[in-house]
């Protein structure tokens, strides 16, 4: 009995692990408004049988006059990469072609952002082709109901650049670490008092 209970809930955490990652995705998912050359990685799971052999994502049009742009995109000797730009030389989207990734396998790129102005939920547009020629479409409002092929969503929230959460995780990792260190010398220290005694 338990054996079988075992099995049914891990198939059904199977089932909402496999929905939760199956979708393009930009990570981190929260940043903060208006900070300038912010890391993020775009990643997307091959969900078909066949590879997928492109990727492109679409920059929100209002980002453009709120300030955000694609600053730079991670060189992947794999991938080539191409991006599309407006009349004022502003990059709309980036395409990543050239290379194939099979079944059960994801993809991931990286891009440098500078974030606009602009607060709450901002939705990346994604396509995604396969070798077959047909083409995942990433683009639904993920505020509905029963959304299948959600966009990419990126949460921007007000604050000051260097107050963000990796800042305060590295500043408490800097304080362990010497903490830590301390500790060693002074342990150290009386273990070499009580060996010369």
């Amino acid at each position: 009995m338990r054996l079988r209970l075992f099995t049914c809930l891990l198939a059904v955490g199977g089932f909402f692990a496999a929905q939760a990652f199956a979708h393009v995705s930009v990570n981190p998912r929260r940043a903060i408004s208006g900070t300038h050359h912010v890391t993020f990685t775009v990643r997307a799971p091959v969900e078909k049988d066949i590879p997928t052999v492109e990727l492109k994502i679409v920059i929100p049009p209002e980002w453009k006059e709120a300030g955000g742009q694609v600053d730079r995109v991670e060189l992947d000797p794999l991938w080539d990469v191409s991006v599309e730009r407006d009349e004022d030389d502003w990059i709309k989207s980036v395409t990543w072609s050239g290379a194939e990734a099979p079944d059960f396998t994801f993809i991931q790129f990286n891009v440098i952002i500078t974030l606009p102005k602009l607060t709450g939920m901002q939705q990346i547009k994604a396509y995604q082709k396969y070798s077959d020629g047909s083409v995942v479409a990433w683009v639904e409002d993920r505020s509905g109901e029963g959304v299948e092929k959600p966009a990419a969503g990126l949460m921007l929230t007000e604050g000051e650049e260097g107050t963000s959460i990796p800042f305060y995780l590295g500043l408490s990792g800097l304080f362990g670490g010497l903490i830590g260190a301390g500790l060693v010398f002074v342990i150290n220290r009386k273990n070499g008092h009580n060996n010369n005694a």
